[in-house]
């Protein structure tokens, strides 16, 4: 059962409007700055930064023009205005962040193409899917799993889709009955087990590698796949029982719904992928090289007497996926998304030269003095920063824009307060894929809010109860796991 999914949202009112008022906007936001006198303690180049920075911001907001062009006029605008140098500006594009991205396009284009993670949801679920628990408990299982083997929401998101309605029908879940909650709790469970299995993986969004990259560039400290996994796996799987409780609260079965699975369906889609295929072997191959690199880490260098680090990996394995007789890629078959990769350049511009100007050190230094953040203890800090980044996605839905906002505030915030940057930016950084909350907020919602099996309304309630189950399990975390792994 092969299905395409694709997802076209159409705008309500208030975003034709945000369309249509956003270039304006932009306009009178860049001239008000770029005539204003310059702040004390503010360099011009700072001021010009800003200036570039919040016009971008409400282009990318409002999608007046689309992102990777608004992201072109930023590289040009940045060394225009006198806030960057063209070196830097253009510089941009050779990133660690902009190769590991470009990478994992590249990855899952072969395990997509491989079927590799649709042979091992199917075999899961015919061999262990026998109730409405199990099942349950199986696609977050599975959800949790391929996050491993594929760095794209969207991508899991488009590839469970169609494994989740067959459960479905297997089930024979009525649409039209209120009462049936079971068909409600598999797209919810799609959307959350999705979106909060991320957390785990570094590599299995783009916006999280982006998130270690920032962090890099500004703190100078490297986190690895394994230290990012060690901290953040624990949290995540107490979050996904958490959602599985929480959800068997929300939406009861009623006694008399079928409860046991026929298999059959399962059974011969399964049948139908036949022995496990060469390109699946190949891509099981370099996928599992490709793990142990990432988790051996510095001990690379006691067995091969250098280390490659995250994206020399990434970049290994995507060439590796392109070799005769190895890979089972040829190039017009890479999925690359290169608006993605344009839009990545021009936001990391702009938010990388918010911090190289001093832009950044001198506002949060004047908010932070108006708020009494420098008197707040750690614990209480964090607390606060772990809401506002987990929540943060109801303003901003795109997690690549959230995460140029949110980790060099962060990071800010924390050399003003004399607290560790890393302590309270990486643990941020966990939060960034939390958009499980509205439909519009990620694909991976979209897609599965096409099945109309729950309201708008539903999705909210159940997603802000498990996201404020999430920030209590950071903040037990920032006081016990968080300190005996060594980031607090």
């Amino acid at each position: 059962m092969e299905k395409t999914v694709k997802v076209t949202k159409e705008k309500g009112p208030f975003e034709l409007k945000m369309q249509f008022f956003g270039l304006p906007l932009a306009l009178l936001i860049f001239a008000s700055i770029y005539s204003m006198p310059t702040p004390p303690g503010l360099s011009y180049a700072g001021k010009m930064a800003l200036g570039v920075f919040l016009s971008a911001l409400t282009l990318w907001v409002s999608e007046s023009i689309p992102n990777y062009a608004v992201s072109l006029l930023v590289i040009v605008a940045l060394p225009l205005t006198g806030a960057w140098t063209e070196d830097q500006a253009l510089g941009v594009l050779g990133y660690e962040v902009i190769w590991l991205t470009f990478a994992a396009f590249i990855i899952a284009s072969g395990m997509e193409k491989s079927g590799l993670a649709r042979r091992m949801a199917l075999f899961l679920i015919s061999k262990f899917g026998k109730s409405v628990n199990s099942v349950l408990m199986l696609l977050i299982a599975i959800n949790f799993l391929i996050a491993f083997v594929v760095p794209s929401t969207t991508a899991r998101a488009a590839m469970m889709f169609p494994i989740v309605l067959l459960v479905v029908e297997a089930f024979e879940v009525n649409i039209n009955d209120p009462k049936n909650n079971f068909g409600k709790m598999l797209a919810l469970h799609g959307i959350q087990a999705n979106n909060l299995s991320t957390a785990a993986i570094v590599t299995a969004t783009s916006s999280q590698i982006l998130a270690i990259s920032s962090i890099k560039d500004l703190t100078g400290r490297e986190v690895s796949w394994m230290q990012w996994f060690v901290a953040s796996a624990p949290v995540t799987i107490f979050t996904l029982v958490a959602m599985f409780f929480i959800g068997k609260v929300l939406f009861r079965l009623p006694k008399s719904e079928k409860t046991t699975l026929d298999l059959t369906k399962i059974k011969d889609e399964y049948a139908k992928l036949g022995k496990i295929t060469l390109n699946e072997k190949k891509a099981l191959g370099i996928f599992l090289f490709t793990l142990a690199l990432w988790a051996m880490d510095s001990l690379q260098v006691k067995l091969f007497g250098f280390q490659l680090s995250l994206v020399m990996v990434a970049i290994l394995s995507a060439a590796l996926f392109f070799l005769p007789y190895v890979g089972i890629l040829k190039w017009k078959e890479a999925k690359i998304s290169w608006n993605l990769l344009i839009f990545a350049c021009g936001a990391y511009a702009g938010g990388v030269a918010l911090d190289e100007t001093g832009l950044a050190a001198w506002g949060l230094n004047i908010i932070f003095k108006r708020m009494g953040v420098e008197s707040m203890s750690f614990i209480v800090l964090f607390a606060v920063l772990m809401f506002i980044a987990s929540f943060s996605h109801l303003l901003f839905t795109s997690k690549t824009v959230r995460t140029i906002i949110l980790i060099p505030t962060i990071i800010g915030i924390a050399n003003a307060t004399g607290y560790d940057p890393v302590s309270l930016a990486l643990p941020a950084a966990f939060c960034i894929a939390d958009t499980i909350t509205l439909p519009p907020h990620s694909k991976v919602n979209l897609i599965y809010y096409g099945t109309g099996y729950f309201t708008v309304l539903e999705q909210m309630l159940y997603g802000v109860l498990v996201l404020l189950a999430k920030w209590a399990l950071m903040v037990l975390a920032a006081a016990t796991w968080f300190k005996f792994v060594g980031i607090v």
